[in-house]
């Protein structure tokens, strides 16, 4: 069944584009935004969030081969998918030592060093993590463990990405003093 939201485009054209569109596509879409919200309902509804954007970007789409517009198709639907998923906080946790590789410590004694000032600081992190607000979240998350650019960043936050360099250094720097009192508080 064809959504509404491409039923009630008024050109015939960008309607039937749409609709062929969405025929073509509509399983990738679903596949790509349910590996990341693992709930049906949520991903349907997301789907239609995602063709409102399409249905935005219409007379761009036409222009792209088809696989310039399916890497579009997929970007857009992981991105509303973990849009959602960072506004709604229903993210996935990875627990911070499973993002660091161990070290033999037999090899090299300087590595199992790095490892261990490493965990420490992510532990410190981990600890600090929830009480510092959502923009500052967000950016870190964005930025260091997701590997965004400034610039897409500062397309999700709809701001330019000079403006986002200086919201991550806000954002460090807010880090880095909760850190030092959270280490003040241990002793």
């Amino acid at each position: 069944m064809i959504p509404y939201c491409i039923l009630i485009i008024e050109d015939d054209d960008d309607r039937e584009f749409m609709t062929c569109l969405f025929l073509n596509y509509n399983r990738l879409m679903y596949r790509e935004i349910f590996q990341l919200v693992q709930n049906v309902w949520i991903t349907e509804d997301l789907i239609q969030d995602v063709l409102v954007s399409l249905i935005d970007k219409v007379k761009e789409l036409r222009l792209k081969d088809q696989r310039h517009l399916v890497n579009y198709i997929i970007t857009a639907s992981k991105n509303k998918a973990k849009n959602y998923l960072r506004d709604t906080r229903i993210e996935a946790t990875v627990p911070f030592d499973e993002q660091v590789d161990y070290p033999d410590p037999a090899n090299n004694r300087e590595e199992m060093e790095r490892y261990l000032v490493e965990r420490h600081n992510l532990s410190g992190l981990a600890h600090i993590w929830s009480k510092m607000d959502a923009r500052s979240r967000s950016l870190l998350r964005g930025y260091y463990i997701l590997g965004k650019t400034t610039a897409e960043i500062g397309v999700e936050l709809g701001i330019k990405p000079e403006s986002v360099r200086m919201a991550l250094t806000r954002a460090r720097k807010s880090a880095y003093e909760l850190l030092k009192l959270e280490i003040i508080t241990e002793f």
